[in-house]
């Protein structure tokens, strides 16, 4: 995958609107600098290196980097943007590109985070610090959403749910895993399993079943069909899983199979609850605002760019920045303005504004 992602192309034009908003702040954009082939900031400017994790169909990721380059172009800093690729090892080789390259800090999001111990130790040694969104990493400032929380407020809409149309009467709920992202799939899925079975819990134990989504759509449509093959008898189907991507990757199995004429799904992060083409068994999804992330990070960039480094917390029960989660059903996610307008209008509010502040009115 090249520098500028798909997705990123065709929003260019808009998401500009965002950065020349951001600018109109009245900061210099000297020294501002983006991809993998700019030059080692040498002119003694602050510079953030921003690595967007590069996964396929989720552009949130892609519109964080032109989130956070319009932040350092407004404080004028230099930037330097290289993509993950969903790949442990470009997400390794871009730690050596970024240390290379002089950069003063760090953020990025890694999807593949099993690389992230070999990588950290890359930026120990350098010592450079590193801001990481949504998977956490010792040593590293985490920013992210009260996960926990999350899984329990889609769950609990979920059940709540089944508990009204159906009666709780469930043939099956579906855990679409992520294990790879270790505890935050645990907080994610895991609770919002458990929040299923608190409203409902004459569901028999044996009705839940999990399988490995990695959070991609195309690996959970894959895998998914040998779940619904196994249950054939199967009719009231809920599915919950790591993230909006996990999920609907689930239900379009189900739609493929002729299985969807009674299943419900709730997503996490809101990535595919929002635009024209929202599965229309997704019922709802917690959205965390991905796109906006940087606004949270920049203000740990601040005080390091000032000499005042706060101290790190890096866990999710302890974080530098808590982000808050939003559940909402797809009827109330169609009032919310689709991904750019948000990132426009994030771009254009005061200072320390945050789009849940703007965007979540459920």
């Amino acid at each position: 995958m090249t520098h500028f992602t798909r997705g990123r192309l065709a929003r260019l034009g808009l998401v500009a609107v965002a950065a020349a908003s951001l600018m109109l702040a009245g900061c210099s954009t000297v020294g501002s600098t983006s991809g993998a082939s700019t030059d080692s900031a040498t002119d003694g400017t602050f510079t953030v290196g921003f690595a967007v994790g590069g996964q396929p169909d989720a552009d949130w990721q892609d519109l964080q980097g032109q989130v956070a380059q319009g932040l350092a172009e407004q404080r004028g800093w230099n930037f330097v943007e290289l993509s993950n690729d969903n790949s442990e090892a470009t997400a390794t080789k871009n730690a050596d590109i970024f240390i290379q390259k002089g950069v003063d800090m760090v953020m990025m999001f890694n999807g593949q985070p099993s690389a992230n111990p070999v990588i950290a130790k890359k930026y120990a040694d350098a010592g450079i610090p590193v801001v990481t969104f949504d998977i956490a990493q010792p040593g590293w400032y985490f920013v992210g959403v009260d996960n926990a929380a999350a899984g329990t407020d889609g769950g609990t809409a979920l059940g709540n749910l089944a508990k009204s149309k159906w009666n709780c009467q469930v043939d099956l709920v579906i855990s679409a895993e992520g294990t790879a992202a270790g505890q935050i799939n645990t907080w994610r899925t895991g609770n919002a399993r458990d929040a299923v079975k608190k409203v409902c819990p004459d569901i028999p134990e044996a009705n839940y079943v999990s399988y490995e989504a990695d959070g991609n759509l195309t690996t959970s449509l894959a895998n998914a069909p040998g779940v619904f093959a196994a249950h054939p008898d199967a009719k009231n189907i809920l599915v919950v899983g790591l993230n909006d991507q996990a999920v609907v990757g689930a239900l379009q199995a189900a739609t493929q199979l002729g299985r969807d004429g009674s299943i419900m799904g709730w997503g996490q992060d809101g990535g595919l609850i929002t635009g024209p083409n929202v599965d229309p068994n997704l019922a709802g999804s917690v959205m965390y605002f991905l796109e906006g992330y940087p606004a949270e990070a920049f203000k740990i960039a601040d005080e390091i760019a000032a000499g005042k480094a706060p101290a790190v917390k890096d866990t999710g029960t302890d974080p530098a920045a808590s982000v808050k989660p939003c559940p909402v059903t797809a009827a109330q996610a169609a009032a919310i303005p689709n991904i750019n307008d948000r990132v426009s209008q994030l771009a254009a509010a005061p200072k320390g504004t945050t789009e849940y502040d703007l965007f979540c009115k459920a």
